[in-house]
């Protein structure tokens, strides 16, 4: 496992720490905001292929 692939790892397991401690409405808000962080690094690597 590469050190980007552990970092990023520890990080998940941060963040359901987090997740863990708040209420069903602060997931569903944070869920919505991945998936259109998500979407939107889809849309930028898209764009990028295009352009190289």
């Amino acid at each position: 496992m590469s050190e980007l692939d552990a970092k990023k790892k520890q990080e998940i397991k941060r963040m359901v720490a987090i997740l863990e401690q708040i209420d069903l409405p602060g997931i569903l808000v944070l869920s919505r905001d991945a998936n259109t962080l998500l979407i939107r690094q889809q849309e930028a690597e898209k764009q990028m292929e295009k352009a190289g």
